[in-house]
């Protein structure tokens, strides 16, 4: 089942797409709006959905702030554009951030689910590569009699977060692992795809992502090129650091200070990487529980506290230097001047020009 989220400033435009969309034959089971880019990033905040569909020109944070929030943070999540402004800075800006396509407005039926489809084809490729071996694989009783106790054993110290077990249990499963199951394809994948689910299981049961880990989901892809041998020594270089790294979070999320965050916020504003994401892997804690307790400490979330220390600190180099507009967006941050002009003003009510002339 598919998650869709709108958003577009103008109800109707909302209303219509919902009209539009095929959500029977895309298998919608949810589908939520918002009416600008702080409401969209709230929702996604909070659950992420699996489309986004978003205009271009909206109050508060537009599109482009939108889309410059989900490339840094939300990079799995699929997006489609619209706009009724047949401007290239637009087009540039979804270009830029990978947008699945950009439609203009009036919305065609056609063009849309053409978009929506290749929306999911995206979303599901790295799944459909995965599943794509035979499932013979599973059904083979030689193997389950000799990959069943391994993985159980394997199960159990990761879950119990066991380094030293899990790197024993790894070596003594390589060193009695009979030649011919070396070179069988079937044992290799019912092998690869049992360590996923493994994995998958762990993440769970410690509500913790392959991204927050430091991993994408194409590090675990099928290869029938990669021999046993050299997975085996990959998942137990896996699995340590996924258990270092539970570990190491567990106890962040237990001390976790917050005027830290806020510090390093404060000495990193100028660098263009710095996002919800990217604080969130620095100090190994889920962005979900970043932003609930950012904003019940200091009243607002990390996107806001960034863009309006960003904007302070823009408004001080407007005044006291005559640098160009174009060099202070670059040193807050900004490599697009023209967001940076819609911030300023968006935050202190008037351009920079207006600014500097006062």
């Amino acid at each position: 089942m598919t998650t869709l989220l709108i958003v577009d400033d103008e109800h109707w435009t909302r209303d219509t797409v919902k009209t539009l969309v095929d959500q029977e034959l895309w298998g919608i089971s949810q589908l939520d709006e918002a009416e600008n880019g702080e409401q969209a990033i709230e929702k996604i905040q909070k659950k992420c959905p699996d489309i986004i569909i978003t205009d271009m020109k909206m109050p508060g944070i537009d599109g482009i702030g939108l889309l410059d929030v989900l490339k840094n943070d939300y990079p799995e999540i699929p997006v489609i554009v619209l706009s009724g402004y047949q401007d290239f800075m637009y087009t540039r800006q979804a270009i830029k951030a990978k947008a699945v396509e950009y439609l203009p407005k009036p919305v065609d039926r056609e063009e849309l689910n053409q978009a929506f489809g290749k929306a999911i084809m995206e979303k599901r490729k790295l799944e459909q590569q995965q599943i794509s071996y035979p499932l013979f694989a599973f059904k083979q009783p030689a193997i389950s009699s000799l990959l069943d106790p391994f993985y159980a054993t394997l199960a159990f110290s990761l879950k119990e977060l066991n380094e030293k077990q899990f790197e024993s249990t790894v070596e003594q499963f390589l060193a009695e692992l009979p030649e011919n199951l070396k070179q069988n394809e079937a044992f290799h994948f019912r092998f690869h795809q049992q360590f996923l689910v493994l994995m998958e299981e762990v993440m769970k049961q410690h509500n913790v992502t392959l991204e927050e880990l430091g991993f994408e989901r194409k590090d675990f892809m099928y290869d029938p090129a990669v021999p046993i041998e050299t997975e085996l020594i990959n998942m137990q270089a896996v699995g340590k650091t996924v258990i270092q790294k539970i570990r190491e979070g567990a106890r962040q999320k237990t001390r976790i200070n917050l005027d830290d965050i806020k510090y390093y916020i404060e000495e990193n504003y100028s660098s263009p990487e710095l996002s919800l994401g990217m604080i969130s892997k620095k100090f190994y804690v889920s962005k979900e529980y970043l932003t609930t307790a950012f904003k019940k400490k200091f009243g607002c979330n990390i996107t806001e506290f960034i863009i309006e220390y960003r904007m302070n600190k823009a408004k001080e180099l407007v005044q006291t230097t005559t640098l160009q507009y174009k060099t202070i967006s670059s040193m807050i941050g900004y490599e697009d001047v023209s967001y940076f002009y819609r911030l300023f003003k968006k935050v202190h009510g008037s351009s920079p020009g207006s600014v500097r002339k006062d």
